[in-house]
């Protein structure tokens, strides 16, 4: 582990950037339209090369039908789009209610943004462990920093491919308990002597609009009616046992690789005290410049008698050095180190799938299976009265319409400067400057026609 936090030290721009785009990439998942808005406005207003100005330019086109230009009804449409999700009454809580109900999903949620936050967060985890271990293996022959790089960016693309798949591994998981409640329900009916068709869809498709064209179906047809399924109305596991598949790969790759690396560590060691030994095994030093120094110094009879009082002194050729350790408790010191980091892999094997067990636990528990439940659930808001439902969303058409009225207007003025400018005929001076009655609520009552 310490090493591990060493690697992530020495890759803190990486860390938070992943940081930065986990936190980015929930709140994304998890607020898509108002980005989706946001970003409607920001491709509008952005100087120079925005809509606003591209549209404004385009002041020929003009609707002989509806008497408005071309560029304004283009403006008018992009945010109606938004307007008309949140142009609902009464009636739209009913049927957004009453679908989730009959698609057994009444009470469930999308998955929540601090949830998203925590999957990601395992997933830096995870990917910054298999980067330490993937470190060596990732680009062969390239330079310590390259391969560094290489085996974070593999890591990090196995570790959201895994979050993708535990996640649909859960969603598939929480269908197979909505199919398996419909066949009992449906035996259970059978049972009793009440069976009075097959067990099939009916041929209209329901939707949230007419949810409640088969209020007479029994619940289990109603529940399948919002389900996508086989012909045999029976529960599949083709993710599932892909993606067990591949945890199992991955698991068993990394406790294999980690095995190795300790190996080579190990012996890495080995080979580091072995040098250190042998230049330190002599205490003078080399002995052919010893023999020599002292052969020129006592002759080579006298060498030879002082080699023999050094070697008596020193303990002889036979002699070890007190620092080195007998092979025997290096021995027992490696075999301890192999078992305790193998011990420690197959305990950071374990953890690895706990995690992805924990992410399909995530998505078995969140988001929906049904056809349109997660329209229908984005419609209800989690409001559970139908005034709050109904004054939340009179405030968001209110918000919507007066956006779009001021950019309509900024399109108009802009269209009006443009027009100047150029000095068009007099005809389309008057179309440009008679703009009363094109206003974004005069739009929407010709949507609503």
């Amino acid at each position: 582990m310490e090493q591990i936090w060493a690697f992530v030290l020495m890759h803190k721009i990486e860390t938070l950037l992943l940081g930065f785009g986990v936190i980015v990439l929930a709140f994304v998942i998890t607020h898509w339209q108002e980005v989706k808005f946001w970003w409607l406005n920001f491709t509008y207003n952005f100087p120079v090369i925005g809509k606003l100005s591209r549209l404004a330019k385009d002041i020929e086109g003009f609707d002989e039908n509806h008497k408005w230009f071309y560029s304004e009804e283009r403006l008018c449409r992009d945010y109606y789009n938004f307007y008309e999700k949140v142009d609902v009454d009464d009636e739209s809580y009913d049927e957004a209610k009453d679908y989730l109900h009959a698609a057994g999903e009444l009470g469930r949620k999308p998955t929540p943004t601090f949830i998203w936050i925590m999957i990601f967060v395992l997933v830096i985890v995870e990917a910054f462990g298999f980067a330490y271990v993937l470190a060596g293996f990732t680009i062969p022959g390239a330079s310590e920093a390259t391969q560094q790089k290489g085996a974070i960016g593999v890591a990090a693309m196995l570790a959201i491919l895994l979050v993708w798949l535990t996640h649909l591994t859960g969603q598939e998981l929480h269908k197979n308990t909505l199919i398996k409640k419909i066949r009992r329900w449906y035996k259970n009916d059978n049972a009793g002597g009440h069976n009075w068709r097959d067990l099939k869809p009916d041929e209209k498709l329901i939707t949230i609009d007419n949810t409640f064209d088969d209020k007479d179906s029994p619940n289990y047809i109603r529940m399948l009616n919002r389900l996508d399924v086989n012909d045999r109305v029976q529960a599949t596991y083709t993710k599932t046992i892909l993606t067990i598949a591949f945890i199992i790969a991955v698991a068993v790759g990394a406790t294999y690789i980690r095995h190795q690396v300790l190996v080579q560590e190990i012996a890495s060691s080995h080979e580091s005290a072995m040098n250190i030994f042998n230049d330190d095994a002599s205490p003078f030093g080399d002995t052919a410049g010893d023999d020599a120094d002292m052969g020129a110094l006592f002759g080579d009879a006298g060498a030879d008698d002082a080699k023999d009082d050094l070697s008596s002194l020193f303990g002889g050729e036979e002699s070890t050095s007190p620092s080195t350790p007998s092979k025997n408790s290096a021995s027992i010191e490696d075999e301890t180190n192999q078992k305790g980091g193998d011990a420690t892999f197959m305990i950071l094997g374990l953890l690895f799938v706990f995690i992805q067990i924990l992410g399909i636990f995530f998505g078995m528990h969140y988001d929906f299976a049904g056809r349109e439940s997660k329209e229908a659930y984005t419609l209800l808001r989690g409001f559970s009265t139908k005034k709050a439902f109904l004054s939340y969303y009179e405030r968001a058409k209110t918000h919507i319409a007066r956006i779009a009225q001021r950019q309509l207007q900024k399109l108009q003025h802009k269209m009006n400067i443009i027009n100047d400018n150029m000095g068009t005929d007099a005809e389309t001076t008057a179309l440009l400057r008679n703009n009363k009655d094109r206003t974004f609520k005069k739009y929407l009552e010709f949507e609503d026609k």
